[in-house]
């Protein structure tokens, strides 16, 4: 028997990774890799097919240039083979364009181009991540590659994607007995499955007529690989290199002798299949798992019957087994439960956060799209051709449903139209493409690793940008449609939104809660330079830096994690819907003595949107709730409006509350929640800081303030601690939040709060935005949130009077602040130490 082994190590480092992180994964694993490396290419029946995610290599390109030197020297020994991939590592399925799979695939073939010198045509296969992988994916990813000459090879997990089992009466398949309470006796499938043995061959597949080829994963020498130690207590397996080579040779004796039985002489293959982090950064052992590596290495090559080999090598030499279907549809079964069962289309819409995302990506497609379309309808007129409609309206759907869609578009924009308008357009798509990275979509939603939005909203960062820019390029050309209403259902929820923007904001209104779900703000001297903003994001994109300085420019005010406390619970086995927190929420309580007790839940109650109106250049939103709501024995009814008005550099929001007939012998209260999810980050050192500055209003009333959550860092992890105090009524809050960036820029971005009602202020409320975020689903030093992580939360606790209450807030903000705790004459500690806040 002759088998062969393909082993493939996957480096990934995501888009926008933390410096700390970086470092320590470079030092573990990726030097030790290439002394890994150095010795095994001296073995006579060794080879690697290795994947470098587009992310990883940004990363190495800009700061590691020695590290590509050195591994370039390393392919002269023709021992490693390349696998291709996209460019972004992106979860390419969520978007809504089919010409983004061969972009991503032009864009990662330039790089490694650029890189290590190693072309498409080279490549020994194309690295899928199985989360994403789809029919879609399968179809558009094997036509793009078609066009760019690399070969549709492709790895992916036996458990996923080859079904196991027969269906037979009264199995998990027989929906009879499942719906009507017997067995289905034809419920016998006459569907052939091929026996397990049979997986250790490359196997043929097709979809929508585009053929590709498969090597299957095998998950079981996956896990077993670099076994040195337990994975969680009670795990006392330990896998010695001699052991992992003997399993590996007696599956593919069987897998050989099984095909030979059915008069095939084949050679099998066992993909081996791991992130290559594993190896030294896992164990940060990474001295020992280079002698496990190696001593399994040097069993392989001491045994004339096993080589290693590359994927596309090993189909050369023996080709496929079969043609035999893949079960594509769904991915793993964590990631099913973690997106509601609904398979790789579950983590669009099924999470609140991530839905927001992908709902201002479409917002970007939409507006490309009407520029597509604007740039397509003149192709005839400039190239001086004439057609009848009905033909030039099928053309112009024919190149919309295009591979190469971006590039058309692109190469018009070129000849005929001003420079500039390319330039903006492939902004646009790049950071479109980058916003879609897998790892914000997967990893920082999984149990194990809880939440992580700061990926997605440095994305957000440049995205925003680019929209100003590319909607006044529109305006400029005269393309006067592209706006859309402001009253839609943005997020696709079945109940409409409130859509507002200006230069330097954007903003997203629920009517489920009457409360702001997005808001995006720009620096405010980027008001109108539009050049500074293209120079900015050019800079940035055109290279894609592994660190940058984007919160100077751009940054969510509101953008928020679910949370446990507002969770709707259907059954206690997990039915639930979750909710985040958002802000301009708004309770109205009963105060009795020290308790408070909330009336007609007006926090989470559906408003009516009002109006929408233009006042000069500002855009004026109102939405309003009425609830009937018992006090002791008596019936009252309690209005609540909301004003939102979207001003050049600020926003302003009026809150009106109303109760008739007023209650006798009751206090009623209205509590707005005043919420920045704006976080202070320190990706080198990990010590954020974050504080708040009071400036007291004139007069002498008093307020209560209760700080609770006050985050310390020690050596057992973060430790949270309350404070309360009477401060004078401050009539604005200013909260600083300090972000330190590994291209050594540090800097304080400041939001200002003020406050202003004609009824008293007794309390004032100060907490973390989210404290728990999927409480009781994740592990809980994951789930718990503070200042450091979900930002900040301002409820002042306002009175009624004579049965009205009202309150004026004004937000803004301000970028690089040169704010001091010496501005202020109350400051609190949010996050860090006093005395820190050196610049």
């Amino acid at each position: 028997m002759k088998g062969h082994i393909a082993f493939c190590p996957h480096f990934h480092q995501p888009h926008f990774q933390l410096y700390k992180t970086r470092e320590e994964a470079y030092n573990n694993s990726y030097l030790p890799w290439l002394k890994l490396l150095q010795k095994a290419v001296d073995l006579d029946s060794f080879y690697v097919n290795l994947h470098f995610s587009g992310p990883f290599l940004y990363w190495i390109r800009d700061q590691k240039k020695e590290y590509l030197s050195r591994f370039t020297r390393l392919l002269d020994s023709g021992k490693i083979g390349i696998i291709g991939g996209l460019a972004d590592e992106p979860f390419i399925q969520l978007s809504s364009r089919v010409d983004d799979y061969l972009y991503q695939l032009k864009l990662y073939d330039r790089l490694l181009t650029e890189t290590i010198g190693i072309d498409s045509s080279q490549w020994q296969g194309i690295h899928l991540v199985e989360r994403e992988c789809g029919e879609s994916m399968l179809r558009e990813l094997t036509r793009a590659a078609a066009l760019i000459q690399a070969p549709a090879v492709y790895y992916l997990d036996v458990e996923t994607f080859y079904r196991s089992h027969f269906s037979y009466p009264g199995s998990d398949s027989d929906y009879c007995r499942k719906h009507f309470g017997f067995n289905d006796p034809v419920s016998i499938t006459t569907i052939s499955h091929i026996p397990p043995e049979m997986l250790f061959y490359a196997l043929r597949d097709e979809i929508g007529g585009q053929a590709f080829h498969v090597l299957p994963i095998h998950s079981q020498f996956r896990y077993q690989l670099l076994k040195r130690n337990s994975f969680a207590p009670g795990d006392s397996v330990k896998i010695k290199p001699a052991h992992y080579y003997f399993y590996i040779k007696d599956a593919l004796e069987k897998a050989y002798e099984l095909v030979r039985s059915y008069g095939r002489d084949m050679e099998p293959v066992l993909l081996i299949f791991e992130d290559a982090e594993k190896f030294g950064q896992w164990s940060k052992d990474p001295e020992g798992d280079g002698q496990w590596l190696m001593e399994f290495f040097e069993l392989v090559d001491k045994d004339p019957d096993i080589s290693f080999t590359g994927l596309k090598d090993y189909l050369a030499a023996q080709g496929y087994l079969d043609s035999y279907p893949v079960a594509s549809s769904h991915s793993y079964t964590e990631w099913e439960n973690w997106t509601a069962c609904r398979g790789i289309r579950g983590v669009a819409f099924g999470d609140e956060r991530l839905r927001r995302i992908v709902c201002r990506l479409r917002d970007a497609e939409h507006l490309q799209d009407k520029l597509d379309k604007a740039v397509l309808d003149t192709l005839g007129q400039h190239m001086g051709i004439e057609v009848a409609p009905e033909l030039e309206r099928m053309f112009k759907r024919a190149l919309l449903e295009s591979a190469e869609r971006h590039e058309l578009v692109s190469a018009i924009l070129k000849d005929y139209y001003p420079p500039q308008m390319d330039e903006d357009y492939q902004l646009l798509n790049r950071v479109r493409n980058l916003l879609y990275q897998e790892d914000p979509k997967w990893a920082s939603r999984h149990p194990v690793y809880g939440s992580s939005p700061y990926y997605d909203v440095q994305g957000l960062a440049y995205l925003e940008m680019v929209l100003k820019i590319l909607t006044l390029g529109l305006e400029s050309m005269h393309f006067s449609n592209h706006r859309d209403s402001a009253v839609r259902d943005w997020d696709f929820d079945g109940q409409d939104e409130v859509v507002l923007e200006n230069e330097v904001q954007t903003l997203v209104l629920d009517n489920e809660g009457g409360c702001i779900s997005y808001h995006h703000v720009l620096a405010p001297s980027l008001k109108g330079d539009h050049c500074r903003i293209r120079e900015i994001v050019a800079r940035d994109l055109n290279r894609v830096p592994a660190y940058n300085s984007v919160f100077r420019y751009s940054y969510p005010l509101i953008f928020s994690e679910t949370d446990s406390s507002l969770t709707r619970m259907f059954y206690e086995e997990g039915g639930r819907r979750e909710q985040c927190r958002n802000s301009l929420r708004c309770e109205v309580l009963l105060q009795n003595n020290n308790e408070f007790f909330a009336l007609g839940d007006f926090d989470l109650a559906s408003f009516q949107i009002a109006d929408v109106v233009s006042e000069g250049p500002d855009r004026v939103a109102k939405m309003c709730c009425s609830k009937v709501v018992a006090i002791g024995n008596s019936k009252v009814t309690i209005d609540l409006e909301k004003s939102f008005k979207l001003q050049a550099g600020a926003l302003e929001i009026k809150l009106q509350a109303w109760c008739r007939p007023v209650p006798d012998r009751h206090k009623l209260v209205l509590v707005p929640q005043i919420v920045s999810t704006a976080a202070p980050s320190d990706e080198v050192e990990f010590r954020p800081q974050a504080w708040l500055g009071l400036i007291a209003g004139k007069g002498e009333e008093g307020s209560e303030c209760v700080i609770q959550d006050i985050s310390r860092s020690s050596e057992s992890g973060i430790e949270f601690h309350n404070h309360r105090t009477v401060v004078k009524r401050p009539e604005q809050i200013d909260y600083i939040f300090q972000i330190r960036s590994a291209d050594s820029s540090c800097f304080s971005n400041r939001i200002m709060i003020s406050l202003d009602s004609d009824n008293p202020l007794p309390y004032l409320y100060i907490q973390p935005a989210v404290r728990h975020y999927y409480k009781n689903y994740v592990f809980p030093e994951q789930s718990r949130q503070g200042y450091h992580s979900a930002g900040l939360m301002i409820r002042p606790v306002i009175g009624f009077r004579n049965g009205e209450a009202n309150c004026s807030i004004a937000i803004g903000w301000e970028m690089d602040s040169s704010a001091r705790t010496g501005d202020y004459e109350e400051v609190f500690w949010l996050v860090g130490e006093k005395g820190t806040d050196n610049r």
